[in-house]
């Protein structure tokens, strides 16, 4: 089969080591634009009949603005690459409950998400839903055993509207018991940063699924606290409660979970190093690039028409 790779320059700061890997299991042809706006000026000079999969590595909300997804319709065989989906499920993003609805309008489309529950949430919605999780770069990240004096922090992003619940989560986990809200450069210093820290707090509150930080942090050597996912969502994962990563659903939980590791740094430590070694064997982007070609071998399966439903939303965003 002939493949065609579309990346964005933004996924690609993410995705690249997953298609370096690739290499080895397929061949395929790997276009690079500047933005999501750029895919359709590419497609329009681009002949695509020869290929088999047209693959887009990028972010649907980037190009799906008024009419902007309109022209992947006229695609065949098309596969979209996408980690920001989940956001249909997250009442706090411009693009809660949206996500069905354009994929329906577009049609024939098959789409390759990070979340297990949401492939048979798009599946039972009459979509072509693949999953692969998300993973971490071991070429970035890694355990280099310096001087963990951070006892318990997180470090990331927290304005976007998306992130609303997990901010008000940190905030508060701050306010009461001083947990660190940290930022970092990409790279060595965010390595070097992870490294610092004991017990990296986790709060994917409203997403559905583990995001990448939860990966990057085990492979640094940090014990993870996360917002506990969905059993299933687990178990496709390997995560298993105070083994390889210890997980919460409330504040109470938290706290009390919190204290407990605390006062056992031995367990912290064991937990860790259960946790570094799930994610070095099973999370890099090595091991998806192993699981990815079959995922896109299967004839590409016409979405379930439009309802009335999803000609509103998609008039809507007109």
């Amino acid at each position: 089969m002939n493949f065609l790779v579309i990346s964005t320059r933004s996924k690609l700061a993410i995705t690249q080591p997953l298609w370096v890997f690739a290499k080895d299991y397929f061949d395929f042809e790997h276009a690079i634009v500047d933005d999501d706006k750029d895919i359709r000026d590419y497609v329009s000079k681009k002949d695509l009949t020869s290929y088999d999969r047209i693959i887009i590595d990028g972010n649907l909300r980037r190009i799906g603005k008024k009419t902007g997804y309109k022209f992947l319709k006229k695609i065949s065989n098309l596969v979209f690459f996408d980690h920001d989906m989940y956001l249909t499920n997250t009442s706090s993003s411009p693009w809660h409950r949206k996500y069905p609805a354009i994929l329906r309008d577009i049609g024939k489309i098959r789409v390759i998400v990070s979340g297990i529950d949401l492939r048979d949430q798009f599946r039972a919605e009459g979509i072509d839903a693949e999953y692969l999780p998300k993973a971490y770069d071991s070429g970035v990240v890694s355990n280099i055993r310096g001087q963990r004096n951070v006892a318990a922090a997180f470090v990331g992003r927290t304005n976007n509207k998306a992130y609303r619940l997990r901010k008000q989560f940190l905030k508060q986990i701050s306010r009461r018991l001083g947990i660190s809200i940290l930022r970092s450069e990409p790279g060595a210093p965010y390595n070097a940063l992870l490294n610092s820290i004991r017990i990296f707090v986790s709060a994917d509150i409203g997403y559905g699924e583990y995001m990448i930080k939860n990966y990057e942090a085990m492979a640094a050597g940090c014990m993870v606290l996360a917002w506990r996912q969905s059993a299933a969502e687990n178990a496709a994962l390997g995560f298993q409660d105070k083994k390889n990563i210890v997980l919460y659903d409330s504040i109470e939980e938290f706290e009390q979970k919190l204290k407990m590791l605390l006062d056992n740094p031995s367990q912290i430590e064991s937990i860790a190093s259960a946790g570094q070694q799930l994610v070095e064997g099973a999370h890099t982007w090595k091991k998806r690039a192993e699981e990815l070609l079959p995922l896109l071998l299967p004839e590409v399966i016409p979405a379930q028409k439009v309802t009335w439903r999803d000609k509103w939303v998609t008039t809507f965003m007109r």
